[in-house]
């Protein structure tokens, strides 16, 4: 096993539990969905969390040509993960046995946690792709920066601007930013 391999190995287990958490959440949520207020601005922010776990993970396939993992390496894409795994357990809601669960208030009265968590996350991003695209000349991660400067950008507009346009226009908006990462910045896996 490479170095690669034994780096990736954790982080693997980081983002599995992340997106388990995630998934055993909306499961939750549709089996209770008759005591369950829905809110679809919550809804977004879930999926949102999924899209970030799935792009950060799958984005540390370009640094599978690193000659060496020193420790700041290590730990800056450790940091990245837990970062990832915090946004992805903010944004999911207790579900009571019992009672009834109003995703509008959670929304309400949580929504600057759990995309406060998303904005750490983008910012960590933001440094990791720099490290590595500096330090290591790993150019893909430096031009992820590209949507990486917009997902920062919008997720400080929804915790500032409190506004119903706002909070409504940021998720298609930062729709349209993942689709431009996924289409145009994030390589095909080879």
């Amino acid at each position: 096993m490479g170095a690669f391999e034994h780096v990736i190995s954790l982080l693997s287990f980081v983002y599995a539990l992340a997106i388990a958490h995630l998934l055993t959440t909306a499961a939750k949520l549709i089996g209770g969905r008759e005591r369950v207020r829905f809110s679809w601005l919550h809804a977004y922010w879930m999926f949102n969390a999924l899209i970030l776990l799935l792009a950060d993970w799958i984005s540390y396939w370009d640094m599978r040509e690193v000659p060496n993992w020193t420790m700041p390496s290590i730990l800056i894409v450790v940091v990245q993960s837990f970062v990832d795994y915090m946004q992805a357990a903010l944004v999911c809601p207790e579900v009571p046995a019992e009672g009834t669960l109003d995703l509008v208030e959670f929304h309400r009265m949580r929504s600057r946690r759990y995309i406060g968590a998303f904005l750490a996350t983008a910012i960590w991003a933001f440094i990791d792709n720099l490290y590595f695209g500096g330090a290591y000349n790993v150019s893909e991660v430096m031009r992820q920066n590209l949507a990486t400067v917009p997902l920062i950008a919008l997720a400080i507009a929804a915790i500032v601007f409190r506004n119903r346009v706002v909070q409504a226009v940021v998720p298609f908006l930062l729709l349209g930013v993942w689709a431009y990462y996924f289409t145009a910045l994030q390589d095909a896996l080879k």
